[in-house]
């Protein structure tokens, strides 16, 4: 019997060599074999760390490794990648896919009992969140969809980052409607901010930037008000963040003047 650890290694493993293959295949097969590997990675985290889970930890236990998968797929699949890239990015979705299982696991353990790395663990996911959100709002751009497309998808992956990332938060004590209202609300929010970015001169690492800032300060906000410690001087800290991303990126934007 192989313990979760090996279980996690083995999938995360597995996993990369699937992505690694889709840029080697025939343009005609990279959709059917991208779709393939994102389905597998949430059957794959789901036997690494199975355990006592209720129907809705079925779905936000596995939201960061299915969209981390989907972002390194569609970057492989949508990019000329040579082999030692390849190899390279294959590594660093090992590791990176390693520690989010690691992670996961300790909130199913951590919903039956409180256990010391449950703080860690905390931020690793919130961390982890950031990363994915940057790595696959930037690809999502980066496709030249349709701007209503770009809105829709923003709004539902956004919705789902939001809705694991706070229940991480009370993990046992959440309260499922108001998470849902939450997340509902912040996925929305996310998308009108996508929907205005949509129309600015920005190219696809930019407009990750400014989505993943989004991310950052309406979880923030809200993870404090959560916890019932939000204050004005928090609010106007992230606020801050907020603004300095939107300067930045005027500052820096091309606007054919």
């Amino acid at each position: 019997m192989l313990t979760k650890r090996q279980k996690i290694a083995v999938s995360s493993t597995l996993l990369a060599l699937s992505i690694s293959l889709i840029p080697i295949i025939g343009d005609e097969n990279k959709l059917p074999l991208l779709f393939l590997v994102i389905t597998a990675s949430y059957f794959l985290s789901l036997w690494s760390i199975y355990g006592q889970l209720s129907a809705f930890e079925l779905v936000s236990l596995f939201v960061l490794p299915v969209i981390l998968t989907a972002s390194f797929g569609l970057f492989l699949s949508e990019f000329d990648i040579t082999a030692a890239n390849r190899f390279i990015l294959a590594i660093v979705y090992i590791v990176v896919m390693y520690i989010v299982l690691l992670s996961e696991n300790i909130f199913t353990v951590s919903v039956e009992r409180n256990i010391p790395l449950v703080r860690a663990a905390r931020t690793v996911g919130y961390l982890a969140t950031l990363f994915v959100s940057f790595a696959f709002f930037t690809l999502l751009f980066g496709l030249g969809l349709e701007n209503y497309i770009f809105i829709i998808f923003s709004a539902i992956v956004s919705s789902l980052l939001f809705t694991q990332a706070f229940w991480q938060i009370e993990l046992k004590d959440t309260d499922p409607t108001k998470l849902v209202y939450f997340s509902l609300i912040s996925g929305l929010v996310t998308a009108e901010i996508a929907a205005a970015l949509s129309f600015w001169p920005l190219d696809p690492p930019k407009i990750g930037v400014a989505i993943t800032a989004a991310v950052y300060v309406l979880l923030g906000i809200i993870q404090h008000h959560i916890r019932a410690d939000l204050n004005r001087r928090t609010v106007v800290e992230y606020l801050f963040v907020a603004a300095g991303v939107i300067f930045l990126l005027i500052g820096t934007t091309s606007w054919g003047i």
